[in-house]
């Protein structure tokens, strides 16, 4: 059997240290903030659809000039405030055999 190099103490510990970075620069989502090309990409939307979005008044934003700008947090509240639950009958009790 051939030994798999991510399985060394050395790989492991490298990526425990990597993990930890990761989590420092992590921030919460009200300390995040996006452009338009990011918000379209995470919501697989177009910028015209965002634009209508920001006129009908159902996604905060803020503008520095020319450009445009949204906090994470107000992404995810837009998402929140028009999720559509599904159906009742969607829902069963049966378990899926695989």
């Amino acid at each position: 059997m051939r030994n798999n190099i991510f399985d060394s103490p050395a790989a492991q510990e490298f990526m425990r240290e990597l993990k930890s970075e990761v989590l420092k620069f992590q921030r919460p989502a009200d300390q995040v903030i996006i452009d338009e090309v990011e918000l379209c990409s995470i919501l697989h939307i177009s910028k015209r659809h965002a634009a209508d979005l920001r006129k009908e008044g159902k996604i905060k934003y803020s503008k520095d000039g020319g450009k445009l700008f949204y906090k994470l947090s107000w992404v995810l509240e837009y998402i929140d405030n028009y999720k559509i639950d599904p159906p009742s009958s969607f829902i069963t009790s049966k378990k899926i055999s695989a």
